[in-house]
């Protein structure tokens, strides 16, 4: 009995010696692993970090670019140093890539202030063109509903008072009856997503719009020389794409007494008409807002940041809107949700087809598809 008792205490020893060397075994590699985490961790930190100063001197060469000392303001147009892309900059361990696009060159939410009943349905009935009729054009050239409506809520979001501008308007007490009620703004937005709040518009319709929308600190003119197709073909009125092509081809224009005689030489209209028909309070030829786009990739880490610059009476812009998505480097741009739609279904519906003559200036962010 001795012997055998003694085999058995051998064994609980050795049984527990094992499960000791088990647990040691688990707990060290709990805290390797834990280490390794946190090792992870930090350098993914450490790399979004640096990333975020890359990008913020990525900000420093735009805001040079578009400085007094470096850009002609009278004239802001694709031809220029600022319209091309951002060259691949390698840095140790990833690279930059960026571009500037005009805010100046599409719809500017906040244009709609200043419009009274009067003053809108005066605009709409006849064939001169502002926003509101450029607005109207647009969405029914993308086959959205387009009546009074549209622009009136818009108007009634944006201004001070509570008073409807019209029957077609909304204010506090058409919002309080819907299923989620809402305060109307009355001030001006500061994101064309805040287009979706308004009575009347659908998130997709403004997802749909988004690429031709802009929302700036005051009302702005519509540059001609960088205005999308879209937004050309909106202002052609009943000429349509020709147009359409005349501006795209002849531009840029340095003033807008070059674009009138333009219309006036080739469209047979008068030069009064022409100056009621797109006054200079709709159009111009520079702009004073951009939108930078850059894309960081170091390491583990990737940042794209969207800069919103003002330059209006400054001798250099100034940043006064920054957005920031932190990704990981391994997954792959997201794609546009409205791509097929814009590219397929405008193309169809409004007769435009896609240039392939190389003597066609555009925008760096819409060639490389970052113009939204």
């Amino acid at each position: 009995m001795s012997n055998q008792s003694a085999r058995y205490q051998s064994g609980v020893a050795l049984l527990a010696a094992l499960i000791l060397m088990l647990a040691v075994v688990v707990i060290l590699g709990n805290i390797f692993y834990r280490h390794q985490i946190d090792i992870t961790q930090a350098t993914a930190s450490m790399h979004g970090d640096q990333a975020l100063l890359l990008a913020m001197s990525g900000e420093g060469w735009a805001q040079q670019l578009l400085s007094d000392e470096e850009d002609d303001r009278s004239v802001d147009s694709f031809e220029e140093d600022w319209a091309q892309a951002l060259p691949m900059l390698p840095v140790d361990g990833g690279l930059i890539t960026g571009c500037i696009s005009d805010l100046q060159g599409r719809v500017n939410l906040n244009s709609f202030l200043g419009y009274t009943d009067k003053s809108l349905q005066a605009e709409i009935n006849s064939e001169n063109m502002g926003v509101a009729k450029l607005w109207m054009r647009l969405l029914t050239d993308l086959q959205l509903p387009a009546d009074m409506s549209r622009s009136a809520t818009i108007i009634d979001w944006l201004d001070k008072d509570s008073n409807l501008i019209n029957s077609w308007g909304a204010e506090q007490s058409d919002y309080d009856s819907l299923f989620l009620p809402r305060v109307p703004a009355n001030t001006m937005v500061t994101d064309v997503t805040e287009l979706a709040a308004v009575v009347g518009y659908e998130v997709a319709e403004v997802q749909l719009l988004a690429p031709w929308l802009s929302a700036l600190p005051r009302s702005t003119p519509i540059n001609i020389n960088t205005a999308p197709e879209p937004l050309l073909m909106a202002m052609s009125g009943a000429m349509g794409i020709e147009f359409v092509d005349l501006i795209v081809q002849e531009r840029p224009f340095d003033s807008i007494d070059e674009f009138y005689q333009l219309i006036v030489q080739n469209m047979q209209i008068a030069l009064p008409a022409v100056e009621l028909r797109w006054p200079a309070t709709l159009l111009a030829v520079n702009s004073d807002y951009f939108e930078l786009y850059l894309e960081v990739t170091l390491g583990e880490a990737r940042i794209e940041v969207k800069s919103i610059m003002d330059r209006y009476k400054r001798d250099e812009p100034v940043i006064i809107a920054r957005q920031i998505t932190v990704v990981p480097a391994s997954l792959p741009k997201a794609e546009k949700l409205f791509d097929s739609i814009n590219e397929t279904d405008i193309t169809q519906d409004t007769g435009f087809e896609e240039s392939t003559e190389n003597s066609q200036v555009q925008s760096a962010c819409l060639m490389i598809g970052e113009d939204n």
